[in-house]
C-alpha cells in the first residue's frame, strides 16, 4: 500500500498539502467567505428581473439582471471598465466596447471610441439623463472617474442589455472583500432592484409534463384491501371506461376525453376543478364529538379511493396549454392494460381489465402492497 501511494505522488495525482515552517500541516482555508449582510444583499439583487425599459436618443434601451458569476468567464467581445465613484464608494462598471460606441455616437456622430478623459466626458454626457435620475434615487453624487481597458476580476453581476439593434452582456463588479459590511452604495442598490418585479422563468414549450390515463375509482376500507388476493376482481364504483371515456390527469389538472381505438379525444380543456375521481366520494364532516382513540377496527374500517390508470406518457407543456376540446392523442396501442392501481398517488399493486357480467372490473395479479 506504501509502495502504491508513493507512485501515486509521484505520478501526480495525489498532492499533499501546504505546510507551516514546522511541518505541520496549514488548517483548511475556504477561497470565498460571506458574511450572513452580504448573503442576504447577494439574494436581493441575483434574482432575474427588468432594470430599465426606455429610450435613450432614438433607439430604445433595455437592461435585464440575468444572474450574478462567482467565477469570471472569458468575454467574448473587447470590454471597458468605467470607473464609477457613488458618493464615497467606487463601482466598476464593465462594458462591450461596441455597446459604449453606439452611446457615444448619441452626442459625436462619426467619431471612433476616443481615448480617456474625452472617452469619460463623452460616455458620461451620452448618459446625462440617467446619471441624473440616479443621483436622486442614490441620494449621492455620481461620477464616471475613468475608462480602462477591461481588467477587473472578480464575482459579478451580468445583466442583459440591448440598445437598438445592438444586444450585449455588461457586468457590475462586487465589492471587495465580501466579508465585511455592505458598501452603503451598493445596499441602496439592492433596495432599489427590490422594488421592481421579479422576472419568473419561463419554462420550454417542450417541457414534458406527465399525463395520467384513468379508468375509474374505488371507495374501500382497509380491511378490505389486507383481504384481497391475487386473481381477486375489484369492481370500481366509478368507472367512466365502460362509456368509453376516461380523465386525462396531470397533477391538478384534468379533462375527459372519449377512446376511440388507439386515439383519445379529448372533451374539453384541462381545468382546475375538483378531480371527478377523487372528490366523488367526500362527504360532510359531522360535527364534533367527544375525541376518543381508535380501535383496531375503526382503523380496519377507515376508506380510501383508489384510482384505476392505463398508462402514462409526457406530453410537451406547449401542447397541454393549447389543446381543447376536440385534440386527438395519438397513443400508439389501444387502453387493453395492464393496470395500476394507486392509492393516494402510491403504486400498490397492478392488475387487468376484466368483464363481470355486465360490469367491468379490475383482477388482480398479486396481493396488494398494502398487505407487506
Amino acid at each position: 500500500m506504501a509502495d502504491s501511494l508513493i507512485s501515486a505522488r509521484a505520478r501526480g495525482s495525489i498532492q499533499m498539502g501546504s505546510a507551516n515552517t514546522r511541518g505541520e500541516p496549514l488548517p483548511f482555508e475556504p477561497p470565498l467567505t460571506l458574511t450572513d449582510e452580504v448573503v442576504s444583499w447577494v439574494n436581493e439583487v441575483a434574482a432575474p428581473r427588468v432594470v430599465l425599459q426606455s429610450r435613450l436618443g432614438d433607439k430604445p434601451l433595455f437592461v435585464r439582471m440575468s444572474r450574478l458569476v462567482w467565477h469570471a468567464e472569458p468575454s467574448a467581445v473587447s470590454m471597458l471598465d468605467c470607473v464609477v465613484r457613488v458618493g464615497d464608494d467606487m463601482a466598476i462598471l464593465s462594458l462591450p466596447c461596441r455597446l459604449a460606441e453606439a452611446l457615444i455616437s448619441t452626442v459625436q456622430q462619426g467619431l471612433t471610441l476616443p481615448s480617456d478623459p474625452t472617452r469619460s466626458l463623452l460616455l458620461e454626457l451620452a448618459l446625462e439623463s440617467w446619471l441624473t435620475r440616479l443621483e436622486a434615487l442614490f441620494a449621492r453624487d455620481l461620477q464616471l472617474v475613468r475608462i480602462d481597458e477591461a481588467r477587473t476580476e472578480g464575482p459579478y453581476l451580468e445583466f442583459d442589455t440591448a440598445y437598438g439593434p445592438l444586444t450585449d452582456k455588461a457586468r457590475l463588479f462586487l465589492f471587495s472583500p465580501l466579508d465585511r459590511r455592505v458598501p452603503p452604495a451598493f445596499g441602496i442598490l439592492a433596495q432599489l432592484l427590490g422594488q421592481l418585479p421579479l422576472e419568473m422563468p419561463k419554462l420550454s414549450p417542450e417541457f414534458p409534463v406527465t399525463v395520467a390515463i384513468e379508468i375509474g375509482s374505488l371507495r374501500v376500507s382497509i380491511a378490505l384491501l389486507r383481504q384481497a388476493q391475487g386473481g381477486d376482481a375489484l369492481l370500481p364504483d366509478i368507472i367512466p371506461f365502460a362509456q368509453h371515456i376516461v380523465i386525462l390527469n396531470a397533477d391538478k389538472l384534468w379533462a375527459p376525453a372519449q377512446v376511440a381505438g388507439a386515439r383519445l379525444v379529448l372533451q374539453g380543456p384541462f381545468r382546475l376543478q375538483p378531480h371527478p375521481l377523487e372528490c366523488a366520494h367526500m362527504t360532510p364532516r359531522p360535527q364534533a364529538q367527544q375525541l376518543v382513540p381508535p380501535s383496531e377496527a375503526d382503523i380496519d374500517n377507515i376508506e380510501i379511493t383508489l384510482v384505476f390508470e392505463c398508462g402514462r406518457w409526457p406530453i410537451p407543456l406547449g401542447t397541454l396549454r393549447n389543446v381543447n376540446e376536440g385534440y386527438v392523442f395519438d397513443l400508439g396501442r389501444p387502453l387493453d392494460g395492464p393496470v395500476d392501481i394507486l392509492a393516494n398517488g402510491r403504486l400498490i399493486g397492478r392488475g387487468d381489465i376484466v368483464r363481470v357480467g355486465e360490469e367491468l372490473a379490475v383482477r388482480l395479479r398479486d396481493r396488494l402492497a398494502v398487505n407487506e
